[in-house]
């Protein structure tokens, strides 16, 4: 099978192999969820995803709904991050090769870096009866800015 670079293509093959996975219907309301979170800037929470949605006229609860479905289909992961107040950020991880962020714990700052160490170590590692095809590494800790307000 061809792969995609198209981030929708490639999450909807992911989330149609899940859904036969698991017996489940198909459901084009979920698959025009799925495409407001490929059109979404990354990361992103619930609340931007149900407006998004509202032109479609798609319910808060269906959002809701199709984002739990997208979190076990492996399409998305989800973040508890601090920026204000507790808020919980998706991102979208289907179709995206090799994917590294730093993440403040603090602030909720996010970065994403690219270190050929790292992904050198992950490429060349070998593991028993596993077939490395992609990976995301997310580092928490505190930021630069987060750790010179604390000194002051």
């Amino acid at each position: 099978m061809e792969k995609s670079n198209n981030p929708y293509d490639a999450a909807l093959v992911r989330l149609n192999t899940y859904i036969a996975e698991q017996n489940m219907r198909v459901s084009t309301v979920r698959e025009m969820v799925l495409e407001q979170v490929c059109l979404l800037p990354q990361p992103f929470t619930a609340d931007q995803l149900a407006k998004a949605c509202q032109a479609e006229r798609i319910s808060v609860g269906t959002v809701y709904n199709a984002l739990s479905l997208f979190l076990s289909a492996q399409i998305l992961h989800a973040t508890n991050r601090q920026r204000g107040r507790a808020a919980t950020e998706y991102e979208l991880i289907t179709g995206v090769k090799n994917h590294m962020q730093i993440i403040c714990q603090k602030c909720g700052r996010v970065s994403d870096i690219h270190d050929k160490a790292i992904d050198r170590l992950i490429q060349t590692r070998k593991y028993s009866n596993f077939n490395l095809q992609h990976y995301s590494l997310f580092v928490y800790g505190e930021c630069k800015h987060c750790r010179r307000l604390k000194k002051e």
